[in-house]
């Protein structure tokens, strides 16, 4: 895997890429941000689909012992705070229009650091999420396992 190109570089080349037209540089990078937004909406739902399902399931997982208790109690946090990342970090606004007068290649490297800002907190998101999941698919997997031994 090749290393990241750097914030100076890339913004270089998009200016390069689209002739130094700044609607279209900039119209790319919100073209990202609104991928990272529409991902975080899925974090989302996913998320409140699990607190949604333990409404209706999670007394009887925790009933099943303690391992599926701490299971499901674990998992849902976890979700949670991934969900609670995903809003703070991915969803959370700020205006390129705010930032102050300024060429088209700094106001594009602002962009692209706020890009990447939010870039880094879908991984963290995802993965909180992932683990989360896994840890209440485990009390699911314990409630299933009890039930067979009955």
């Amino acid at each position: 895997m090749e290393p990241p190109v750097s914030v100076e570089d890339e913004a270089s080349h998009l200016i390069q890429l689209y002739g130094g037209d700044a609607a279209k540089v900039m119209g790319e990078i919100e073209r990202q941000l609104g991928i990272l937004m529409g991902r975080a909406q899925t974090l989302l739902s996913l998320a409140g689909l699990t607190i949604t399902v333990t409404g209706f399931s999670g007394a009887s997982i925790a009933h099943s012992g303690p391992v599926a208790a701490v299971l499901l109690v674990s998992g849902l946090v976890t979700v949670l705070l991934g969900a609670s990342l995903s809003m703070g970090g991915i969803l959370r606004i700020r205006w390129t229009s705010q930032l102050k007068p300024c060429s088209v290649e700094e106001a594009l490297k602002a962009a692209i650091r706020v890009r990447n800002e939010k870039t880094r907190a879908f991984s963290r998101s995802l993965a909180l999420l992932i683990v989360g999941l896994a840890l209440y698919v485990g009390s699911v997997g314990v409630l299933l396992l009890k039930n067979l031994a009955v």
